[in-house]
Order: C-alpha cells, then structure tokens, then sequence
C-alpha cells in the first residue's frame, strides 16, 4: 500500500487491484464530513464503505472535493482505501476531524 495523497484528515492509498471487497456502485459518495462540509468522490466509483475504512475502484478519472477547504484530489482510474487519521491519548483512539 503507498500513500496517494491527504486531504485534511482523510488518508488515500493506492492499493493493489484485485482486492475481495464487495464494491457496489456509489454515485457522488461522501467519505467523512458534516452535511454542509463534505468530503466527496465526485461521479461514479465502485465502493465498499466499512467502519475504519472505505475501498473505491475509479473506473475513470475523478477527484475528491471538500466543500471549498482543501484543493481538489485528482483520482486516475484504479484501487484505492481512504481511513481517516486517528489520534491517541489518554482518552483512547479516535477519529480526527478537520
């Protein structure tokens, strides 16, 4: 796995294809966010959306967008997993949000 690129707190990887996940297609997904600060893969991907994790494949080029904070990703056509950072303390683990 090689990190592809960041985007505030989210973390995208570009993976092997051939990976065994379930992708079902997903139309403008949003991976992490609020309503009015979304992050989101803009069109068509295949995804799997876990709870630590989500798998895309990008059939054709895309980008991730975040509502006007971050600059655009540019995805080209593969496999990738986006997490999202996580921060340790003395509260335990838990997600980062930006």
């Amino acid at each position: 796995m090689e990190i592809y690129a960041r985007q505030g707190d989210l973390v995208i990887s570009a993976i092997a294809a051939g990976h065994k996940a379930s992708l079902v297609s997903q139309q403008d997904l949003v991976l992490a966010g609020s309503d009015t600060s979304p992050h989101t893969v803009a069109g068509d991907v295949l995804a799997q959306v876990e709870p630590t994790r989500t798998l895309i494949r990008c059939v054709a080029p895309t980008t991730i967008t975040h509502a006007g904070r971050h600059l655009p990703v540019r995805l080209v056509p593969g496999d990738y997993e986006i997490t999202r950072l996580r921060e340790r303390g003395g509260a335990g683990d838990r997600a980062v949000g930006d």
